[in-house]
C-alpha cells in the first residue's frame, strides 16, 4: 500500500525481538522493501510494544528522513502519532502511519490509523482444532498453518509530499 503511495523511505518499528512474532514482522517488512527495490537503510527502529519505545523510536525514523512509518502495534503507532502532533508534521501529509492489530483504539484516533488486522478468532479457532486433534491423538499437522492478515485503509496513508 505505501510503495503503491509512492513512499520509498518506509521505516519500522518493530517489537521486542525476544518474540518470534516480532522476528516474522521485521522479515516481511524487509521482503517487501526488497521486492520493490527500497533500502532498509537506517529504517528500522527496535521498540518492545509499549507506547514509550514508540516515543522513543518514532523520532529516530522521522530524523532519518521516513515518510511514512509502519508500527508493530497499535501502542507504537499511536506514540508515533504523538511525536509527529509534537513536531507540527500532517499525518498523512507529512508522515503516513501503520499500525498492526487493528485494535478500536486507532479507529478512533484523529486521523483514524491504516491497519493491519491479524484474524485473531481464526487463530484462536484453529489453535484450538489443533490442540483437539493433539489430544485425540491425531496425526499433527506436518506443515505450517498460515492465517491470512488484511489491511484496512483509513485516514492516516497518503502519497509523500514531492
Amino acid at each position: 500500500h505505501l510503495v503503491e503511495l509512492g513512499h520509498r523511505r518506509i521505516g519500522f518499528i518493530s517489537g521486542s525481538l525476544e518474540y518470534e512474532l516480532s522476528g516474522w514482522r521485521v522479515d516481511g517488512w524487509r521482503a517487501a522493501m526488497a521486492e520493490a527495490g527500497l533500502s532498509t537503510d537506517g529504517m528500522l527502529a527496535q521498540g518492545d510494544f509499549s507506547i514509550e519505545s514508540g516515543r522513543a523510536r518514532a523520532p529516530d525514523l522521522i530524523d532519518a528522513g521516513a515518510t511514512a512509518i509502519i508500527a508493530s502495534n497499535d501502542q507504537m503507532a499511536m506514540a508515533t502519532l504523538e511525536v509527529a502532533r509534537a513536531r507540527g508534521l500532517s499525518v498523512p501529509g507529512d508522515l503516513s502511519i501503520v499500525s498492526f492489530d487493528d485494535t478500536p483504539v486507532v479507529r478512533f484516533a484523529h486521523p483514524p490509523l491504516t491497519a493491519i488486522e491479524q484474524p485473531i478468532a481464526a487463530v484462536t479457532a484453529r489453535a484450538v482444532e489443533l490442540i483437539i486433534g493433539a489430544r485425540s491423538c491425531r496425526a499433527a499437522l506436518d506443515t505450517p498453518v498460515v492465517v491470512t492478515p488484511s489491511l484496512t485503509v483509513r485516514e492516516s496513508t497518503a502519497p509523500p509530499r514531492s
